[in-house]
């Protein structure tokens, strides 16, 4: 069964709405106030920039997954061994990474945080912060692994993408530096003082919506004639 031209050109579209999505979710937060203590991180679900940034993050690693099966289409006959394993890293990575913010939005910002912000004691506050630190631990621990899959991810599509015409190379080129700045990432979380907090602050807003812009453009080109993928499966 042949995948359609016009799945390819969704995936396309996925991929550079996900440039757009990634940008928001950079620059959202300096439009929400300074939260400094519990009171004012409780109040965060008030602010509409916030809570903006809450539903993109949701809704973005879905985005960028359907982009993702479009490069695999693409890709499936030339490098199916690694673009079918370099989509499941992205699998791994879009499931925590949901998974996570679903937690984040439900458990924390609709949850623990209404329910500081109506305590009546110090005492409720108190065991409701409890639950909130708990959780910021519990929230690292799935960006640790969701991290770790997207390195993989990018790193295996920038195998499978390599070839080609100019802008397919190009957008290999960019598979291999979001690879990159999965690992700046990592050890800027992570790391201790191996890497200054402030490489990240700068490299992916230059670079990491740019990579998925070009992929959205060269996934639009690539859409021909139907793609049998399924014949070899």
């Amino acid at each position: 069964m042949p995948v359609s031209r016009r799945f390819i050109q969704v995936a396309g579209i996925c991929f550079a709405l996900s440039s757009l999505t990634t940008l928001g979710l950079i620059f959202l937060p300096r439009f929400s106030p300074e939260a400094l203590d519990a009171t004012s991180r409780a109040r965060l679900i008030l602010d509409t920039a916030y809570m903006a940034r809450r539903w993109i993050a949701l809704f973005h690693p879905l985005i960028v997954l359907t982009g993702a099966f479009g490069v695999l289409v693409v890709r499936f006959e030339a490098a199916a061994d690694l673009a079918i394993t370099g989509f499941l890293y992205y699998v791994f990575w879009a499931l925590t990474e949901g998974i996570q913010q679903s937690l984040t939005l439900v458990a924390l910002d609709w949850t623990w945080r209404r329910q500081f912000l109506a305590a009546g004691s110090d005492a409720e506050r108190a065991v409701l912060q409890q639950y909130m630190d708990g959780f910021s631990a519990l929230s690292d621990g799935f960006f640790f692994f969701l991290l770790i899959a997207f390195i993989v991810a990018n790193a295996l599509y920038a195998a499978a993408v390599w070839g080609g015409s100019s802008l397919q190379r190009i957008v290999a080129v960019s598979f291999g530096v979001s690879s990159m700045l999965g690992v700046v990432s990592l050890l800027t979380s992570y790391g201790g003082t191996i890497m200054p907090p402030n490489v990240m602050a700068v490299a992916y807003p230059a670079l990491g919506p740019a990579g998925r812009l070009l992929t959205g453009i060269w996934l639009l080109r690539a859409s021909g004639p139907d793609i049998p993928l399924a014949r070899a499966l």
